[in-house]
Formats: structure tokens, C-alpha cells, sequence
């Protein structure tokens, strides 16, 4: 079994080889390590050098971690695709447990749960994830999984499955989003599989080195802005999914306003502990 992992890499030498540690610190598969440097203006190529021949190493010119994964995906041979951002990492035993979970299963997806890792060392784990191991079969997405998409944000990061390569074939991230085109991508991965698997096992590191309401690099308006794209990019899958009307309809354009708000008390909770 191998497994294609996806890192876009913008000056981030501070945190790549603690990513990159953890991976080869992982047992139970062969792992197809992509490393895209987004055209790094610091000392991360020097550093991703040093870890060759063991990682593929592919520069392009700054264009954001959209276009950076595009890049890796055209270059992934494994039959399965992760995505892992630079200045995160992997659990110990994560790829193990992945590969026990898929055995047992043959998902196409397998969605597990992250941590968030602050700079001060603190760990939480955030309550809007699943808890529970469940296998859920095409017959009861509609009901199971692809209102999340309408009314939520637990199944868009990429950061946190593990998919099946043949299911990603022709896949891109959008290049014009700055947030949510991880979720864009995912709406189309989701439609496509057959049988998705979640468990409760924290297997992603999410690092939190932002701060303030611009940490991420986009303001609140400019996240406003992208969550009604994906909006727009929704509608066209209602129908995919039998689920279009006047009321999803409405609970999808709805959906920008509500995580906004969600977003600007989230952070004014935060900076204020």
C-alpha cells in the first residue's frame, strides 16, 4: 500500500522538518512524500533539500497553497492521497491506524480528527469533530454526510482524510479562494466515494501560530467573501444529491453569514484566554 502525501511549503523553515520528522517516524505503508515549495523566499528549500533523495521536491513560483497542491497532485503515484500542511504534523502511528481502518473497511474516505497545537505548547482538541467510529454507505450521504456541507464546515478540510487516489482523478483546488477551497474540493471528493469511514482517533497537528482575525492571512471579509462562493458552488451539487428545494437552498446561502459570525466570537473568546 502507498500513500501519496501532499505538503505546500511557503517560508516555513521553522516547522518543515518537524513535519516532515513526523512522517518518516510513521510505520505501515509507503509513503510518496511531495513537498511543493511555494516559491519560499527563506531557508525552507535549503532545507528541503536536505532530505532528499528520501522526498520529491518540486518549486514553482508563489501562487498559494491551492496551486501548490495542484502541483502535487499531478505528480502522486500512491494509492492514496493525503494533504499536510508545513507547519503541522502527523500523530505518532497515524498512517498504521489508517491503514488498519482501511483493511477492515475499503473506504473510500477515512476522515479522523485533529488537535490544535499552540506555541506555548497547549493542546485542545475541538468539539465540532466526530467522535464516534462510523461507516456510513452511499444510501445514507443525504442524510449523514452531505448536510454538513450545507450547514457546517466538519468535512471540508483536506488536512484531515485520507482518499482513495482514483478518486481525486481531474480534481483541482480553486485558484481564486484564499479559505474554503479546501471545502470546493472536498464537495466533489465526498459526491464521488461510495463508502466513508470516521473515526475518533486524533491523527493531525494543527498548528496555531496565527493571530487575530487576519492570523490565516485573509481578513473577515475576505473569508465572507469566499464562503459565499462555495455557497455558489454548492447549489449545483443539491441536485446531485436529491436534496434541492427552496429550504436547502436557503440554509446554504445562509451558511456564510452564520460562520462569520461563529468565527469573529471564536476569536474574540480566544485572544481574550
Amino acid at each position: 500500500m502507498k500513500i501519496s502525501i501532499i505538503i505546500p511549503a511557503y517560508n516555513c523553515e521553522k516547522f518543515i522538518a518537524r513535519c516532515l520528522d513526523s512522517l518518516f517516524s510513521q510505520s505501515g505503508a509507503e509513503l510518496d512524500i511531495i513537498v511543493v515549495n511555494d516559491g519560499s523566499s527563506d531557508g525552507t528549500l535549503d532545507i528541503l533539500n536536505s532530505y532528499l533523495p528520501r522526498i520529491t521536491v518540486k518549486t514553482i513560483k508563489n501562487s498559494g497553497s491551492s496551486c501548490a497542491r495542484n502541483e502535487g497532485l499531478k505528480f502522486a503515484s500512491g494509492d492514496f492521497i493525503m494533504f499536510l500542511d508545513a507547519d503541522d504534523y502527523l500523530s505518532q502511528d497515524a498512517i498504521q491506524t489508517l491503514v488498519n481502518v482501511y483493511e477492515k473497511t475499503k473506504a473510500d474516505v477515512i476522515k479522523f480528527r485533529y488537535a490544535l497545537v499552540f506555541p506555548n505548547g497547549r493542546t485542545t482538541i475541538e468539539p465540532n469533530q466526530f467522535d464516534e467510529y462510523e461507516i456510513i454507505e452511499k444510501k445514507d450521504f443525504n442524510k449523514r454526510i452531505y448536510p454538513y456541507f450545507i450547514k457546517g464546515i466538519r468535512l471540508n478540510s483536506v488536512c484531515t482524510v485520507m482518499c482513495r487516489a482514483e478518486l481525486l482523478k481531474g480534481c483541482e483546488f480553486c485558484r481564486d479562494m484564499k479559505v474554503c477551497e479546501d471545502g470546493v474540493f472536498a464537495l466533489e471528493t465526498y459526491t464521488r466515494a461510495q463508502k466513508i469511514v470516521l473515526i475518533p482517533d486524533v491523527l493531525y497537528n494543527y498548528y496555531q501560530g496565527g493571530s487575530g482575525l487576519t492570523g490565516s492571512g485573509a481578513s473577515v471579509a475576505e473569508k465572507y467573501k469566499c464562503n459565499f462562493i462555495f455557497a455558489k458552488k454548492t447549489i449545483p451539487y443539491l441536485k446531485k444529491w436529491g436534496m434541492d428545494g427552496i429550504f436547502t437552498r436557503f440554509m446554504v446561502y445562509m451558511r456564510p453569514v452564520s460562520l462569520t459570525f461563529d468565527k469573529i466570537k471564536r476569536t474574540i473568546r480566544a485572544e481574550r484566554d
